[in-house]
């Protein structure tokens, strides 16, 4: 596109290059430099850090101005001296944030090209890793830990290159992050940060209930970082800054980290429990397991949209599919797509067209004529029906990532977006069971059904296009989805899940048998195959839930101190305990009460 410019064949004169720090900025504008230079052209550099503007150069020139986002008066830059640039004169303006309004009117929009920049591919990145001289065994590790962040690629190529090892990832997360977050990051905010570098989305509605602060300040403060976006109601870091983000306050600490974790998990919990439908995508997002993670997440900033089908889908999708030596199978899929009881699914790219598309139905709901024409799903349906789960079943009959027209290949980081905006548009609000389809050769697709605690049903098998098809069921409990999400996030920082059977009076009892190894093994809120486990899960579950439910002020100290002594520790009397306060019985027995109840009320809220 520079060239073309250059050369007279289109009419922009202005190149706003926007991306967070470390994208590959400098190094962009120091290769259009030199070409601008090998085409005859006069080069020049403009430092708008001391707010001068500087005389205009002569024509036939290219002026690159750095840190263009950093002028207090844009208005004054395009008015006061690009309007006084000869015709021929090209300018290149660079920053962190993206192009202001004023850059979309006032006949600025027909002369001036936004160019956002991503991270590398990891095709990119390899071959960026291989050109510097790193070996393909640690260009491997070092590609999947930058996640395309050129910056954080070249700092870990150098690391290896200069002492014959991989730096830590706390040490590389270090580096970028001082380029990224120069001069904009701050103490005070150092909590927001580590939200806003784990959650799928940062909230005010998240900030006040996960930090009981009030948000307006601290949300203020994140939106303006220039390494965040806003996507929706809430704030992201780029994807390009997230995960130096993240390695820096996991190695900060990593008992922080999963509290952080913990509270984010109990919060998007209940926000699914109480209906919030995004809650089951935000809980996903804190999933560790690669696993899970490619098969079931959906990103804040996706490069990707999901929607309903639309008119002229499936003739575009008839044809990507018959090239590909699918046709059987989608001859078979593409009967549901005017199916009312079906929910389908299209991906679609920055220009609104299908890359992706999956298709779900919950057994009770779908119109059984349709099925004449499917042996497939009608045989998934009647396993539905042999369960006695035809109304808490979504089939999830499809899930296809088109292959490109070009090359054939498929994009890797789309069947997870597409399995999560199915089980979020389920015409239900918490799934029990899933009944999954997977080609054989799918070993990623096996291992998600194998890791979400699927067994494959024998009698569901097929031969399509070639290809085995095979079937598995998941049951993800009474809690459905949601809790089985949660009791994962639990599971992945070592944290006992509540047993879904507890009740409070459980609770009350657990907590007076505490000492007793024999009453807590029977507990309810006991898991485990023998009694050893079941006695430590249960205190376990008793103490997390203190942990969280008295904290947080001096008042819930001193109902934690009761817990302590009157149950976990000893079983201090009660005299001893209101003493030792130096309190009324009458008020110790009611603040006794008050710590029960708040324990109780958490574990009972986690089910």
């Amino acid at each position: 596109m520079f060239r073309s410019v250059l050369q007279g064949e289109q009419k922009a004169r202005v190149l706003y290059i926007h991306g967070p720090g470390g994208c590959g900025k400098t190094a962009l504008l120091n290769a259009m430099r030199a070409l601008a230079r090998q085409l005859g052209r006069a080069t020049y550099s403009l430092d708008i850090k001391g707010h001068e503007v500087a005389p205009s150069p002569p024509g036939l020139s290219v002026t690159f101005v750095d840190d263009a986002d950093r002028y207090p008066d844009p208005d004054a830059l395009r008015d006061d001296w690009l309007k006084k640039l000869p015709a021929s004169a090209v300018v290149v303006l660079a920053g962190r944030r993206e192009p202001d309004i004023g850059w979309h009117r006032s006949g600025w929009e027909h002369v001036m090209v936004e160019i956002r920049l991503a991270g590398l591919s990891a095709q990119d990145s390899h071959r960026l890793l291989t050109q510097l001289g790193v070996p393909a065994s640690v260009a491997r590790y070092i590609r999947r830990k930058a996640a395309g962040s050129p910056l954080a690629l070249v700092m870990a190529a150098r690391a290896f290159l200069s002492g014959g090892t991989s730096a830590s990832e706390s040490d590389i997360a270090r580096r970028v992050m001082a380029v990224v977050g120069n001069g904009e990051l701050d103490p005070r905010f150092h909590q927001i940060l580590h939200i806003s570098a784990i959650a799928r989305l940062t909230t005010p509605n998240l900030l006040a209930s996960v930090l009981d602060i009030d948000p307006a300040p601290a949300f203020t403060w994140l939106a303006e970082r220039s390494f965040v976006e806003r996507v929706g109601p809430g704030l992201a870091p780029y994807a390009l800054v997230r995960p130096a983000l993240r390695s820096l306050y996991t190695a900060d600490g990593r008992e922080q980290d999963r509290q952080v974790l913990r509270q984010l998990c109990d919060y998007y919990y209940h926000r699914a429990t109480a209906g919030d439908s995004l809650a089951a995508a935000d809980l996903a997002y804190l999933i560790d397991s690669p696993v899970i993670r490619w098969g079931f997440r959906l990103e804040a900033a996706s490069r990707y949209r999901a929607t309903g089908a639309r008119r002229g889908d499936r003739d575009l999708i008839d044809a990507r599919m018959s090239h590909h030596d699918l046709a059987d199978w989608w001859n078979l899929s593409r009967l549901y797509f005017e199916d009312p009881g079906t929910t389908v699914i299209v991906a679609r790219d920055n220009n609104s067209a299908p890359v992706g598309y999956a298709i779900g139905f919950v057994p009770a709901r779908l119109d059984g004529n349709i099925l004449t024409g499917d042996p497939i799903g009608a045989a998934c349906v009647a396993h539905a029906h042999d369960m006695v789960a035809a109304t808490e079943t979504l089939v999830w009959r499809d899930t296809t990532v088109l292959p490109r027209e070009s090359s054939g290949r498929r994009p890797t980081d789309l069947y997870g977006h597409l399995n999560m905006a199915l089980a979020l548009r389920a015409p239900m609000p918490n799934l029990r069971h899933a009944i999954i389809l997977a080609f054989g050769r799918e070993s990623r697709v096996h291992a998600i059904c194998r890791e979400a605690g699927g067994r494959l049903v024998p009698k569901l098998h097929w031969l399509v296009n070639g290809r085995e098809v095979s079937c598995y069921h998941i049951d993800w409990g009474p809690g459905g989805f949601h809790s089985a999400e949660r009791d994962l996030v639990y599971r992945e920082l070592q944290i006992v899940a509540p047993n879904r059977q507890t009740t409070a009076d459980d609770v009350r009892e657990a907590l007076d048998g505490f000492l007793s190894d024999h009453a807590l093994a029977d507990s309810p809120l006991a898991v485990g195959t023998n009694d050893t486990d079941r006695t430590a899960s249960a205190r376990a579950v008793l103490r997390s839930a203190a942990e969280f439910a008295l904290a947080g002020s001096p008042h819930a100290a001193q109902l934690r101190f009761i817990v302590d002594r009157r149950f976990f520790t000893t079983r201090e009397p009660h005299a001893r305990l209101a003493r030792a306060l130096m309190v009324s019985r009458a008020t110790y027995f009611r603040r006794l009460e008050e710590a029960i109840d708040r324990i109780a009320t958490y574990v009972v809220s986690q089910q």
